[in-house]
């Protein structure tokens, strides 16, 4: 009896921990993702040391990317890391009308939510929607990042 609620507990807290992918419950369709991109030759401006800075791509640069749904929003957060998301508004799934960056926040044209990109999340801050904007895989290496779903 007491090895069946360690199970039962176990099971618990490991759903849990997948409740926090960002990407198990998003609105926004699953489109492939594929973007490399180089920090020091391309946006030597781009650095973990200057937060609250963001890049987008709504436009493929090279044959072999893959931009998401809408495009990728690329940022540095206050800890200095970098972060990725789609630029979907998770409410409005409006794969034309991307969410557009000022300062810490991305702001959906469509319906006015914002998103807190501030942290490693993009956190609705008005409450139209409960979902973050869809978020993806980064990998920094050096002056390399990569980005994947």
């Amino acid at each position: 009896m007491v090895k069946r609620i360690y199970i039962v507990i176990a099971c618990a807290m490991l759903g849990l921990v997948g409740c926090e992918n960002p990407n198990y419950h998003s609105s926004v369709p699953s489109y492939p993702v594929r973007l490399d991109v180089d920090i020091v030759a391309e946006y030597p401006h781009f650095v973990p040391d200057n937060g609250y800075q963001t890049l987008t791509f709504t436009t493929k640069r090279y044959a072999n990317e893959a931009l998401g749904y809408s495009g990728i929003l690329v940022w540095v957060d206050m800890s200095g890391k970098y972060q990725a998301a789609d630029l979907c508004c998770p409410h409005c799934l409006l794969r034309t009308t991307p969410v557009t960056v000022d300062g810490i926040y991305a702001h959906c044209p469509e319906c006015g939510e914002d998103f807190d990109i501030s942290y490693g999340y993009a956190l609705p801050m008005h409450g139209m929607t409960q979902e973050p904007l869809r978020k993806y895989t980064i990998y920094a290496q050096g002056s390399k990042i990569q980005i994947r779903n």
